[in-house]
């Protein structure tokens, strides 16, 4: 009983830390607690691309929770068979927009934060089998306890092989994204260069419901930080990612189903861990390519 009340306490609290920056947005920033930097306190570009989730990382004193509407626009679908070059390309316009709210563990000390990175990703079909996926992005985010507003742009490349096998379904999946958040008075900045790979597995469930055919994914994903992720510490220290690793489970249907102007396709969990003890539970739209 203990542990579900505390779990539904952290729920209810990161509802209010939400409903503040809403509030935020009306009356004005609130003040940081003494001895917190209002201008260190979120690394805006590590939120904005890692992911839905909640996050811990015990060696740097944080939980950080994650909420990333992935709101997009597709202009047009890539088309492989198409026998122009032109006419082959896919645009997509991407609207994520992001609510964060990250606790001191030490101090207890809970701040909330908000950013919208709009951007355009251009889908290539290389063949039947395989897209490639350049995209970039730029926009701002704001907290709610006295800091700047932070610019965040980033961009990169993704890279999809797609291809059926028996009753499988095999995805392969590359990316390189350089990100990075900068502050608009003092232009300081952080951010990250990171690589990733992952592989896919899909299977029909031979499971049916409101004209959908349901199947079943497996993915795993590597991600490896060049220049490494660093969360502040109280004391000023810093503690810093290298890899970190995903497991995920997703559930899938043939045609798509839109709420709130999202349409998706499949909708799971995953797992993530990694350096300096990260760790964390996510939730996603699918394999991330």
């Amino acid at each position: 009983m203990i542990s579900v009340n505390r779990k539904i306490f952290k729920a209810l609290k990161f509802i209010s830390v939400v409903a503040t920056i809403v509030l935020t947005a009306h009356v004005g920033n609130l003040p940081a607690q003494a001895g917190d930097d209002p201008d260190a306190l979120l690394n805006y570009s590590f939120a904005v691309w890692i992911g839905s989730g909640v996050y811990k990382v015990p060696d740097a004193n944080k939980r950080i929770a994650v909420l990333r509407a992935p709101f997009a626009y597709t202009f047009r679908s890539a088309q492989y068979d198409k026998p122009k070059f032109r006419d082959r390309l896919g645009f997509r316009l991407l609207l994520p927009a992001v609510v964060a709210a990250e606790e001191e563990t030490k101090t207890d000390f809970t701040f909330g934060a908000a950013a919208l990175v709009p951007g355009l990703e251009v889908q290539i079909p290389v063949n039947q089998y395989w897209t490639l996926k350049p995209f970039g992005q730029f926009g701002a985010g704001k907290d709610t306890a006295g800091g700047d507003l932070r610019y965040i742009y980033g961009g990169g490349v993704r890279s999809l092989v797609s291809f059926p096998w028996k009753k499988f379904v095999f995805g392969i999946g590359n990316s390189m994204i350089l990100a990075e958040d900068r502050d608009s008075t003092k232009k300081e900045a952080s951010g990250f260069s990171m690589l990733e790979a992952g592989l896919d597995v899909q299977r029909p469930l031979g499971l049916s419901f409101l004209n959908r055919d349901f199947d079943v994914g497996l993915f795993f994903v590597a991600s490896r930080f060049f220049n490494r992720v660093e969360f502040l510490e109280d004391d000023g220290d810093t503690e810093r990612i290298n890899m970190i690793y995903t497991g995920g489970l997703t559930i899938g249907a043939n045609e798509p189903v839109s709420i709130w102007k999202i349409d998706f396709d499949r909708v799971g969990i995953d797992y993530r861990w990694g350096d300096e003890g990260f760790r964390g539970l996510g939730f996603n739209l699918g394999f991330p390519f």
